[in-house]
């Protein structure tokens, strides 16, 4: 996507070339295993909440409580 501002590569002609692409790769892998992890960890605590809010009968006190619970929602 242009607006994402990710750049094209063209095929790699020179070992100087090569090493361009290698140093811009490596530059950004630690952030992008970071934000990885985070969406990971994200995605987890989503499916736990999931599995108790289908643990839950919709009538229940237990139900009403995790409804106004921030972190539940």
């Amino acid at each position: 996507c242009s607006h994402l501002s990710i750049r094209k590569y063209i095929p790699i002609v020179s070992y100087e070339q090569r090493q361009r692409y290698k140093d811009d790769f490596n530059a950004e892998y630690d952030e992008y295993r970071t934000l990885h992890a985070q969406i990971e960890s994200v995605t987890r605590r989503f499916v736990k909440l999931d599995a108790q809010r289908k643990l839950l009968s919709p009538g229940s006190k237990e139900y009403q409580v995790k409804q106004k619970d921030k972190t539940f929602k």
